[in-house]
């Protein structure tokens, strides 16, 4: 099912490109270019350094949740508006067995709402001085192990907004760090003509769904599948 994923090391390669993206477009304020963990004879993490799948507090408001990933700099990357984005993936050989891809977005606007000169010239942060803007975390999980996905409670991939433990949207398939942080640039810091988003290096690859058949029945999450659908939605977006 996920055979067609990019390997551990063209993921690695990747979140390292991506990140050089964010910092040369001055989107980055901090960064942690990712490693590779091996974990076992045959099981590998590529993540940010102090971070993987154990770092999460549960049951923790998040403003507390926020600042101990911020202490501890478990984060791939921070935005200049305090958001961090998190990358970790854990493969079983070639094959990825899970992933979190989380956007935490800084629990206290304040600083650029009370001082909106200082981004107003800036059109990519028109939403963080809007007096509107309510702080929404995201994340999109994956977890392909035996025993984990329970149908509609629990789907493959999905996506959690804010921290509702039950949030679990269904997502059509795994997702790429392309992907993930060409939605994050398009949806938090992007403009009319998706200037920003557009600029990304591509990286293409042919996914499988993963998505079953009760899942495709209900509102879920689309994930270009192919090549030419990322390809040609890329070309549409630069003539927007």
């Amino acid at each position: 099912m996920t055979k067609q994923f990019p390997s551990y090391r063209k993921l690695f390669s990747e979140i390292t490109t991506l990140t050089k993206f964010l910092i040369e477009s001055g989107l980055a304020d901090d960064q942690n270019f990712p490693a590779i963990t091996q974990t076992g004879s045959d099981r590998f993490i590529v993540s940010y350094p102090n971070g993987g799948f154990a770092t999460m507090l549960r049951n923790t408001a998040y403003k507390e949740l926020y600042e101990h990933q911020l202490r501890h700099r478990s984060y791939s990357i921070r935005m200049l508006d305090g958001a961090l984005i998190q990358m970790s993936y854990e493969f079983v050989g070639s094959r990825i067995e899970k992933y979190r891809l989380a956007f935490l977005p800084s629990p206290d606007l304040s600083e650029f709402q009370n001082n909106p000169e200082l981004y107003l010239e800036d059109i990519l942060y028109a939403d963080v001085v809007d007096k509107r803007a309510v702080t929404v975390p995201l994340r999109f999980d994956f977890d392909d192990r035996d025993g984990v996905a329970q149908g509609l409670l629990h789907p493959k991939s999905h996506l959690t907004l804010g921290q509702y433990s039950n949030c679990r949207i269904p997502a059509a398939a795994p997702i790429t760090p392309y992907l993930f942080v060409e939605f994050i640039l398009r949806s938090f810091y992007n403009t009319a003509t998706a200037a920003v988003a557009a600029g990304l290096p591509v990286h293409f690859y042919d996914i499988e769904s993963c998505m079953t058949t009760e899942e495709a029945n209900l509102l879920h999450i689309g994930v270009p599948l192919t090549s030419q659908r990322i390809k040609g939605h890329r070309q549409a977006t630069r003539r927007t």
